[in-house]
């Protein structure tokens, strides 16, 4: 596939450890899709603007969710964009 996922998530986040497993099931269901998470608490990760909320989901630059998406619905839009265009 080539493309990646990031996931932008911090530490006081209530709704991020559910971010990390999602990942973990997308990572699974899509083994050629990169999944990458960011953890904004620490220094050195650098925060796109486009991210002002966490858990936020990015696949190859576009915002795909802001929150945590239902697994399937996540999975779904995953594939829409990278097998439809």
């Amino acid at each position: 596939m080539g493309s990646i996922l990031d996931i932008y998530i911090h530490q006081t986040c209530p709704g991020c450890a559910q971010a990390q497993k999602l990942a973990s099931l997308v990572q699974e269901s899509l083994p050629g899709l990169e999944v990458r998470i960011f953890d904004l608490t620490h220094p050195n990760i650098k925060k796109p603007s486009s991210v002002f909320a966490v858990p936020t989901y990015i696949l190859d630059g576009e915002t795909l969710s802001l929150g945590n998406p239902n697994f399937k619905d996540l999975v779904s839009k995953i594939e829409e964009r990278l097998f439809n265009t």
